[in-house]
């Protein structure tokens, strides 16, 4: 009885200093740190790109982006903590890892190797809508002319499934190689046993400022739609607005962009009539 009470004693000691993911007000806090950060590369990948988004479309792109990341949070969580049970009831000594440190291996995981399988998902989907005729999942980040809320919901929803297919490929990775993920990421972070919030920090601040920054640059452009024609930027764009952009000059940018040459006046009449140089001498 008595060695029982010391093994759940130090089981409690080793739990309150070591890293763990949902644990008080500091932890929910880095978290919503996290969101901020996520939400300000968005926000400075908007002001760098050219051309530039109408607002109404960039927030279109960014809420699916951030919906997505929230339920990418939650399953990253989940795996980290059912990998940290698994290896708990395996009873590994002192090669068991905490909770921060096997998030940070799927988090890894998810922002490199995930990225491309996100695009590799997105562009089977897209390539079997337009196999079955599905036009709201044709184009992501075509959301029609004028905007359908419909077609972002359509486009949300078939974003979270493949970020939920992804999760269940890398989750299966990660159990396969369970035992040498343990062993390293327990090596990596063994200098910052003694310190979990230090440690909490570096998992869930330092390291995604860099990788979940990449992460959500890469993403966004191809969860956007590359082909802003005249009829949807104008749709989102006010009467003040469009007087800036006179109908000449959108169907100009627009010839341009399809590969037409740009002519003049006199270089279409030229077209029409050959002997038009020789009238005007």
């Amino acid at each position: 009885m008595e060695s029982t009470l010391v093994k759940i004693r130090a089981s409690d000691a080793a739990n309150a200093t070591e890293c763990q993911l949902l644990n008080g007000i500091f932890a929910t806090f880095v978290q919503i740190l996290l969101g901020l950060i996520a939400v300000s590369v968005l926000l400075l990948k908007r002001q760098r790109e050219s051309p530039q988004r109408p607002l109404q479309i960039w927030a279109l792109d960014a809420s699916k982006q951030l919906i997505g990341a929230g339920f990418a949070h939650v399953a990253n969580l989940a795996i980290a903590i059912l990998l940290y049970k698994y290896d708990h009831t395996r009873s590994h000594g002192d090669r068991e890892a905490d909770q921060c440190a096997l998030y940070f291996m799927n988090f890894s995981m998810d922002t490199t190797f995930g990225v491309f399988l996100n695009y590799l998902f997105l562009r089977m989907l897209s390539n079997l809508s337009n196999r079955f005729g599905c036009t709201s999942m044709k184009t992501s980040g075509d959301y029609g002319d004028p905007i359908e809320i419909r077609r972002w919901t359509i486009q949300l929803i078939s974003w979270i499934s493949v970020i939920l297919a992804v999760k269940l490929v890398i989750a299966s990775m990660l159990f396969c190689v369970n035992e040498q993920l343990e062993t390293f990421t327990h090596w990596m972070f063994q200098p910052l046993e003694m310190y979990p919030k230090v440690e909490l920090v570096v998992v869930m601040i330092a390291c995604p400022c860099i990788m979940n920054g990449f992460q959500f640059w890469i993403q966004d452009s191809f969860l956007k739609n590359d082909i802003h024609n005249g009829s949807q930027v104008a749709s989102t764009k006010s009467p003040k607005e469009l007087k800036k952009y006179p109908q000449s000059e959108i169907h100009s940018a627009i010839a341009v962009f399809c590969g037409k040459r740009n002519t003049s006046k006199d270089e279409e009449d030229e077209a029409v009539d050959p002997l038009h140089n020789i009238a005007k001498v």
